[in-house]
């Protein structure tokens, strides 16, 4: 696996301040090579040897710079092409969805029109007998004028009725065609954006800079720009902030013009060789086979917890690929070696850690070899509102601790087959808006790779299971018997998955289960019918169809205890709202403790006696004893 670790450049050890400029000049000289090569390229011309000599001597760099920049620069058009890709695809449903919307919403526009029109032909019939009963209360004798006067008075009220519900139809279509008309432009955007990201797929472009920044040209003095040459200024650092040197197993260092050296203290020293174009910056110069090399040296660099890493790639002589990033703060040195890392078989002889990503935590539980629960924990990792370092920076640390604490237990890891693109496709349809800011912020598609490189790192053996069902089992048969929540309870579904443990449905007496909320609350569902051997051999069904039956009359059952229990949220700190309590229920809580630790307690062989759901470690005795 490559792995890359990074350090910045700080002026008193490394003297920065005066070579922050060489760099700078690095960068500028590198970018340009690779916007003449993207020029050339989109003009027709192909990569071939006239290509490289009419570029690399006229900017005053070896063949071997323009090679590295060539190859940088195809890799970001690929990387453009296939993220353009994934959002073309992304775009295909949306615009799919909103063709969907536009039908749904044309069809109830017809609807209500097709009502008022029928209404406004029944208030021309009314209108017309009004007519004939003003008349004929007229002439009406004494004696019918109060029978005249009813029906007169009945008639009044099905006209205002009739009128009411002419004028609502009136506003229903003025608000359905306004929906159907912003629905419209919205699906003519959305194609214009899939037709843009498909031509992006076949023909990629960069804007050297970030395009955000190109047009802020364009409105200086809300952008915080004195004038034009303050904004070029600012245009010309943010394209030359970074440059890439390749490695190359055959040279010295694994890399020809970045080159570290160990000095025996956990600390490199760099030698940074440089160009024909940027020779009079150099602060050394020696000659090699009769040619004069010019460079700069960097020293006292240290890559933290990577430098034994480091090491071993030089002395194995691997090529190692040395980057310099500027921010904001300063330049970065990044170097990237190909790590070997044994990746090990998972041994389910003592157990697996089992692992739920939730919104806001992650779940974690630690079951024996015989599926049994043992212990639970759970991991704050908040991503929303933070910004892609901070995410990273939580999802890496909740990873490395997960890893950690497999290795200490002797377990593997077992984790969902996380598929990001799949589970997108669910966010219009996600009832839970924590579930689905979940799913499209950037933790939901990090936390797989940072669980793999973590557990590589610490020597844990990882696999990956299919989630199918894992929330809905793990409520039935886990979560009151064990005194768990749903999401630990998924978490042991998920560790029992991959040691090979089936999850049939509970037997009841009453062909009834209690099935757990998300809340304090609980609903009863009825089992599905069994069959009897006879009936499902010779060919028998999986177990997952009678999951799947079981979830949607969850799913229903949620439905109907939540629009039975729709009502104004009760103000913070009235016990009076809570039915005279003196504090809110506590969020998260299970109904019925006593009842979840009985269950527990029916079979001493359900539970481990060195689990901390165990009668035992409550301090009572065996069952028998």
């Amino acid at each position: 696996m490559i792995r890359t670790f990074e350090t910045r450049l700080i002026s008193e050890r490394c003297r920065a301040a005066r070579l922050a400029p060489v760099l700078a000049k690095y960068a500028d000289l590198m970018s340009r090579a690779e916007r003449l090569l993207l020029a050339q390229l989109k003009a027709g011309r192909t990569w071939t040897g006239d290509l490289k000599v009419s570029f690399y001597q006229p900017l005053g760099i070896s063949a071997v710079h323009l090679d590295m920049a060539y190859r940088q620069l195809t890799a970001k058009l690929a990387s453009i092409s296939e993220l353009a890709k994934e959002r073309a695809k992304d775009l295909a449903r949306k615009v799919s969805s909103k063709k969907t919307d536009i039908k749904r919403k044309t069809l109830a526009l017809a609807r209500a029109k097709k009502v008022r029109r029928k209404l406004a032909e029944e208030l021309a019939t009314i209108t017309v007998k009004l007519e004939y009963r003003r008349a004929s209360m007229k002439i009406a004798a004494e004696e019918r004028r109060a029978d005249e006067l009813f029906a007169l008075k009945q008639l009044l009220i099905k006209y205002h009725a009739r009128r009411a519900a002419f004028e609502s139809a009136t506003v229903e279509i003025q608000k359905l065609g306004f929906a159907v008309h912003q629905h419209k432009r919205r699906l003519a955007i959305l194609e214009t954006k899939q037709a843009q990201a498909r031509n992006q797929a076949v023909d990629p472009t960069i804007c050297f800079g970030s395009k955000k920044l190109f047009r802020e040209q364009f409105n200086s003095q809300g952008n915080d720009y004195a004038d034009h040459a303050e904004w070029l200024d600012a245009w010309r650092s943010a394209r030359s902030a970074q440059f890439t040197l390749d490695g190359n197993s055959s040279k010295e260092g694994g890399n020809q013009f970045a080159r570290l050296r160990p000095r025996g203290d956990g600390r490199f020293d760099l030698e940074l060789r440089l160009p024909k174009a940027l020779a009079h910056l150099a602060t050394r110069t020696f000659k090699v086979s009769g040619q004069t090399i010019a460079c700069v040296d960097f020293h006292g660099l240290s890559f933290n917890h990577g430098n034994d890493v480091i090491e071993q790639a030089l002395a194995n002589r691997k090529p190692v690929t040395v980057k310099f990033l500027r921010d904001a703060k300063s330049w970065k040195v990044m170097v990237s070696v190909d790590h070997a890392v044994e990746w090990k078989t998972p041994d389910f002889s003592a157990g697996a850690l089992g692992i739920d990503l939730n919104a806001g935590h992650i779940s974690a539980a630690l079951v024996d070899r015989d599926g049994n629960p043992v212990e639970v924990f759970n991991f704050p990792c908040v991503t929303y509102g933070k910004t892609s370092d901070q995410a990273q920076d939580a999802v890496r640390k909740v990873a490395a601790e997960i890893a950690a604490r497999a290795e200490r237990l002797g377990v593997p890891v077992v984790s969902e087959l996380l598929d990001f693109s799949e589970k997108k496709k669910t966010l219009k349809d996600a009832k839970d808006a924590r579930y689905a800011r979940m799913l499209s912020s950037f933790a939901y598609s990090a936390f797989g790779k940072a669980l793999a490189s973590a557990c590589a790192r610490q020597g844990v053996a990882l696999r990956r299971v299919n989630p199918a069902y894992t929330s809905i089992i793990g409520r039935v048969k886990f979560a009151r018997r064990y005194g768990l929540s749903v999401h630990e309870a998924a978490s042991v579904t998920i560790a029992r998955r991959a040691m090979g443990y089936s999850e049939r449905l509970p037997r009841s007496s009453t062909d009834t289960v209690k099935v757990p909320t998300n809340g304090c609350d609980h609903v009863t569902l009825d089992l599905p019918v069994r069959k009897d051997a006879s009936e499902l051999a010779p060919k028998s069904r999986h177990v997952w169809p009678r999951w799947n039956g079981l979830n949607k009359e969850y799913q229903k059952a949620l439905a109907a205890l939540g629009s039975s229990r729709r009502r104004s949220r009760p103000k913070r700190g009235k016990s009076q709202a809570w039915g005279g309590q003196l504090s809110r229920p506590r969020a998260g809580t299970l109904a019925g403790g006593a009842e979840n630790r009985s269950m527990a307690l029916r079979k001493g062989q359900d539970v481990p006696a060195k689990s901390r759901f165990s009668h035992v470690a409550r301090g009572g005795q065996r069952a028998g004893n």
